[in-house]
């Protein structure tokens, strides 16, 4: 393994505001980044630089001296302002790194791309070790933004704007980007007098105030998370898929596109080390409009797979793109036409394109297998599971249906019967059927299941539902932990178990399993009810308050 150091200046460009411009407009983005990759191709190599990585609508380049890259830099960003116009932002250090087989790592790399996170669309900035290099140059005009405390970086590093004419300057008393705070000694240097007396009179009456508030959010959040989760923690292996958005003519693919976001979500679960956010956690942002970077907070992960489905008759075109939660960094992103017949295969694709970036093991379960089945019996399941999620008599039986017919073509296949199996289970607790024939016809469906495949977990948790409802509970446990062998997190058997163990008073294993579960879908009122049951029945009152008006945070209903 052939290793190099060298000191190099190293840009970071992205496209401002990429996520929400393909939610809107697929195409006029798509389009957009196209633009961004051939003009960074041309004017990146005429300035002796090269292209380390593409990230998604973000670029690493290096180039062997400052001067170049600040050229390189003030070009691009010219022509990024002519038609078509594409919002980029471009930061630049000079620093140390190691070149290994084609990638460069080092604080210097991290440290570029803090500064880039600062800008605004069309600016360019600048570290103050690119200044010191540049600063003799006349025809660079330079603006500086203040001392910058950035996050992970131990100094602080004044950080210049180009301020060429037609290059914007960010307002450096309102930056937002990755870091720490800003060191206010030079800023306040340049307010007047009565404005530092101002501040110092507010600051003297908040600080209490935020002190007071902070003390009481500090005991009210550890009440909380002491006994749920911490979901401001991210864990850097860990995702959230969230529901791909339709993007067909009519607006009838709902289900397909739903469909697509759990097989991924259900691959991606099948990785040990990976930590992925339960369907009804991440389900429950469908049709928000909400940051990307908040959802992350609140499901506790390090990264986001999102994206969109175009279906035409037997024609699908799917974009995905997988997003660094901590600062919107798109890490990768790719757009496929396939045939419908190519949908299982796709899907392998997609889940191994993320699990490569997030340098994880290969699956160990891909679907490929399964992409002998039936295109129509699979598109029947996926109208089967949009319906099933609803939760009601009418939208019950619909399910049942759709899963009875994919059954009718292809009756060897062990999910489908996990699934008409788990139909039954919610028929008798929510569309009230007959509990004996419902149980019956649910037993059936299960031990079929895993009679067809004793490797996959959906026939495994339908057997330990059923047992629960015959009362008998050792049987129940055994299923259970065979879903957690197979999927150790798995959050509906985590929550099952959990409430298993409560109904036979092993209230301390119940707490954490519960707990556990929670971490993987925290977003689920049942599980937060089961939770507030558990401790309650284990006298844990002032907690159980707590978990219960969370169930009415999540659904007031």
């Amino acid at each position: 393994m052939s290793q190099s150091r060298q000191l190099a200046a190293i840009m970071f460009a992205d496209i401002a505001g990429y996520t929400s411009m393909m939610q809107h407009d697929e195409t006029l983005a798509m389009n957009k980044l196209h633009h961004f990759k051939e003009q960074l191709k041309l004017k990146v190599q005429k300035y002796n630089g090269e292209i380390i990585q593409y990230y998604g609508d973000g670029c690493l380049m290096i180039f062997t001296n400052a001067l170049d890259a600040v050229n390189c830099a003030k070009i691009l960003q010219e022509d990024f302002t002519k038609d078509p116009y594409v919002p980029v932002r471009i930061g630049i250090h000079l620093g140390d790194i190691l070149l290994e087989e084609g990638n460069i790592f080092g604080d210097s790399v991290n440290i570029s791309s803090r500064i880039q996170s600062m800008g605004i669309p069309g600016a360019v900035l600048l570290s103050d070790a690119i200044k010191n290099q540049i600063k003799n140059k006349s025809e660079f005009q330079l603006t500086s933004l203040g001392n910058i405390e950035f996050k992970n970086v131990d100094d602080p590093i004044e950080v210049f704007a180009l301020s060429n004419s037609g290059l914007p300057v960010p307002d450096k008393f309102n930056l937002s980007g990755k870091f720490k705070e800003l060191i206010t000694s030079n800023l306040v240097a340049d307010t007047p007098v009565e404005k530092k007396k101002v501040k110092r009179r507010v600051l003297f009456f908040i600080l209490p105030g935020i002190f007071a508030i902070l003390t009481a959010g500090y005991f009210i959040f550890k009440n909380i998370n002491s006994e749920v989760s911490n979901n401001s923690e991210l864990i850097d292996k860990s995702i959230a898929v969230l529901p791909f958005v339709d993007m067909s003519a009519g607006k009838d693919q709902e289900y397909f596109s739903d469909g697509l976001s759990e097989e991924l979500l259900n691959l991606l679960s099948k990785i040990s080390e990976l930590k992925v956010i339960g369907r009804t956690s991440s389900f429950s942002f469908k049709g928000k409009n909400e940051d990307l970077r908040s959802i992350a907070q609140k499901l506790g992960v390090a990264h986001i797979l999102e994206g969109s489905v175009r279906k035409d008759g037997n024609k699908i075109r799917v974009t995905a793109q997988l997003i660094r939660a901590t600062d919107g960094f798109h890490l990768w992103s790719e757009t496929y036409e396939r045939d419908l017949e190519g949908i299982f295969k796709l899907q392998d694709e997609i889940a191994g394109a993320v699990v490569k970036q997030l340098k994880l093991k290969l699956l160990t379960a891909p679907s490929g297998a399964a992409s002998s089945a039936s295109i129509e019996a699979h598109n029947l399941i996926l109208q089967g599971n949009y319906f099933i999620e609803k939760r009601d008599k009418e939208n019950l039986t619909k399910a049942l249906d759709f899963y009875l017919k994919a059954l009718a073509i292809d009756s060897l296949d062990a999910s489908t019967w996990a699934k008409v199996g788990h139909c039954y289970i919610l028929q008798i607790s929510w569309a009230r059927i007959d509990r004996n024939e419902g149980m019956q016809k649910a037993r059936i469906a299960a031990n079929k299941s895993v009679a067809l495949d004793n490797t996959q977990a959906e026939g495994y948790y339908v057997l330990g539902l059923v047992k629960m409802w015959d009362f008998d509970w050792a049987g129940a446990e055994t299923e259970y932990q065979k879903v957690l062998d197979l999927e150790p997190g798995n959050a509906d058997a985590l929550r099952s178990m959990g409430f298993l163990y409560r109904c036979i008073g092993r209230f301390d294993e119940a707490i954490q399993l519960t707990k556990k579960s929670i971490t993987h879908d925290p977003i689920k009122p049942a599980t937060y009810f089961n939770f507030g049951q558990l401790l309650y029945h284990n006298n844990h009152l002032e907690e159980a308050i707590v978990s219960y008006k969370k169930v009415l945070e999540l659904n007031p209903q």
